[in-house]
């Protein structure tokens, strides 16, 4: 019996444990279900999907095609077709078929006629060619606004992307060091326990560790912000946990980059879509001047219309009167001269003459700022790289005196006082290091987005 209830006994410890694991599992599964692994491309792609501004210009991007359509159309004839269908009641020419004359009888009479009408315009000044150039700069310069948004919305991702890893780095940093300090306040309670140590050491450590455990919880809580602030600008849905995966920037390579800051500006120039969009900007408003300068000209216009009508009060059948009797066709040219319109067309002209001179003012300063841009950018880059350089530097100085000062330390020959400089010294060469990292690899963007040459990969 001893021996049955042992077993019963251990069966239902086994039961148990097998429910704690599959409570565990499952409670696994559902934490990493509800954190979601997102790579640099993902976020970018999810952002160009819910980008306001992007979804703007291209919805832009689609009416300029629309508007491109409209005057390539606008070259060839046009083309319509109308019909009526009225009483007329008074006064009208009815031809008497016995004696074939016209007549004037007061009568009521159905009518039903119908037309087609074509034309084209042989000559107008070029307004049409010059409208139709127009829309198709104006196409090419949403075509370059798209592109743009594209990249600063790119821009945007990446700048909170390495954000969000630096202060993943700097929060791990902070928690590392807290940790090792908790074990050398471990060692240094043991050593006071027996004498090696005086007792304000232990309580100097402890200091030490509370003020780390302090950093730590603000890193915490500044690498959360900066996620909120990710997730925000990716529109995801509130309450979605996340972890960003790291893109493996190859520092080395970065740190080989030998750019010039002349080819870069020149880049720029050919690059950049704001500037390619005010260009073809330019271009724009020059075609429509040159389009409404041509309303000062005649315009000389072809034309051709057929057309036929049924009367009820003309003795002939429906189908003889508009296929046989009544059938009329016209065609010829129209000439038309404007002499005055209230100085219209000199207003307009004048007003398209102003934007272009605008826009040729906009693309020039446009280039300042540009060359600006790429210089600040360079500038910035080549900082950087020396500041990594001396980062590197900082922390290998700063981890070898750690470690020579914690040897001297727990031999007794120097202060807490002294092991506690090297000690912060150390943890503020691992955070130094870590922003010069990531401070250089957004440079990298900064400079590829100046120079219009950003991609999303």
């Amino acid at each position: 019996m001893g021996q049955l209830y042992q077993m019963k006994k251990l069966e239902d410890k086994v039961s148990d444990m097998k429910r704690v694991l599959v409570f565990i599992a499952v409670l696994t599964s559902l934490i990493t279900y509800g954190q979601r692994k997102l790579t640099y491309e993902e976020a970018v792609q999810i952002a160009l999907q819910k980008n306001v501004d992007y979804n703007v210009q291209q919805n832009e991007v689609e009416r300029a095609s629309g508007q491109r359509l409209q005057s390539i159309m606008g070259l060839g004839p046009s083309l319509r077709a109308s019909a009526d269908f009225f009483d007329r009641r008074g006064r009208q020419q009815i031809q008497n078929p016995e004696t074939n004359q016209v007549e004037f009888l007061d009568v009521i009479s159905n009518n039903l006629q119908g037309s087609i009408n074509a034309e084209i315009a042989l000559f107008n000044g070029l307004n049409r060619l010059q409208t139709f150039r127009s829309s198709l700069s104006n196409f090419q310069s949403q075509e370059f606004a798209l592109e743009r948004t594209r990249q600063n919305t790119i821009f945007n991702v990446a700048q909170q992307y390495l954000q969000v890893l630096l202060s993943e780095e700097l929060y791990r940093i902070a928690e590392d060091n807290h940790r090792n300090q908790e074990e050398n306040l471990k060692r240094i309670e043991g050593q006071v326990e027996v004498g090696a140590l005086a007792i304000t050491d232990k309580y100097n450590q402890l200091a030490e560790v509370k003020r780390l455990e302090n950093l730590m919880i603000r890193a915490k809580n500044t690498f959360e912000n900066d996620k909120l602030v990710l997730a925000q600008t990716l529109q995801l849905e509130p309450g979605t946990d996340f972890t960003l995966v790291n893109p493996g920037f190859d520092v080395n390579r970065v740190m080989q980059l030998d750019v010039d800051l002349d080819e870069l500006y020149k880049t720029a120039l050919n690059n950049r879509p704001d500037y390619n969009q005010q260009r073809t900007l330019v271009e724009r408003n020059t075609r429509s001047m040159w389009a409404l300068r041509g309303s000062y000209l005649p315009t000389l216009t072809a034309f051709y219309n057929f057309g036929s009508f049924y009367n009820s009060r003309i003795p002939f059948s429906r189908s003889d009167q508009l296929q046989t009797v009544n059938p009329y066709h016209f065609y010829g040219l129209s000439l038309s001269v404007p002499i005055l319109n209230g100085f219209s067309t000199r207003t307009r002209v004048q007003a398209a003459k102003i934007d272009r001179d605008n826009s040729l003012l906009q693309e020039q300063n446009l280039k300042t700022v540009i060359y600006r841009d790429v210089t600040t950018a360079y500038q910035n880059f080549e900082a950087a790289k020396a500041g990594y350089l001396a980062s590197l530097a900082q922390f290998e100085a700063a981890n070898v005196a750690y470690s020579l000062e914690k040897e001297r330390y727990e031999l007794g020959v120097s202060a807490f006082f002294e092991f506690s400089q090297s000690n912060n010294a150390l943890i503020q060469a691992q955070a130094a290091k870590a922003q010069a990292e990531y401070t250089l690899m957004f440079q990298e963007t900064i400079l590829n987005y100046q120079i219009g040459q950003l991609r999303d990969q």
